[in-house]
């Protein structure tokens, strides 16, 4: 009787060490899974953001206190954005981050007036970027000009 209760115990080891093995391989398996899709997205975003050229045309400060005239311009090539944030610097400071707010469709230049937050401005830094279905941004590679 004792050799048949022995045998039993190496059968309920060995069943317990491949439940043991599977539960870590399903365990792995997601983790693994997170970081191929994350990664995948990441791509997807920066192949989106590639073609995306947005270039500062003119640049003026207005009369108004951190106030700026801005021109900017958009190759025609790449999907539409959402939008371009803007932020601009002098020799000492930065200002607040801003939105241009106006769409720039391919191939069109748009004027429009923003509160800098800084006064005598020598660099200019913009960052066009697209929204996701879940309403997240997605920033592409911000081009720097200095007038």
């Amino acid at each position: 009787m004792m050799e048949n209760k022995q045998g039993m115990s190496a059968v309920v080891t060995t069943l317990i060490i491949i439940l043991l093995v599977i539960v870590a391989l399903g365990i792995i398996w997601v983790v693994v899974k997170e970081v191929i899709t994350g990664g995948k997205e990441q791509v997807e975003w920066a192949e989106k953001c590639r073609p995306v050229e947005i270039q500062a045309v003119k640049i003026n400060e207005t009369t108004t206190a951190e106030t700026y005239e801005v021109t900017l311009s958009r190759t025609g090539m790449g999907d539409d954005i959402a939008g371009v944030k803007l932020l601009f610097a002098n020799s000492t400071d930065y200002g607040s981050i801003v939105e241009f707010g106006i769409a720039i469709p391919k191939l069109e230049t748009k004027t429009q007036q923003v509160v800098a937050g800084i006064t005598s401005a020598t660099e200019i830094q913009m960052t066009p970027y697209f929204i996701d279905d879940l309403g997240e941004e997605h920033l592409c590679q911000t081009r720097t000009k200095e007038f």
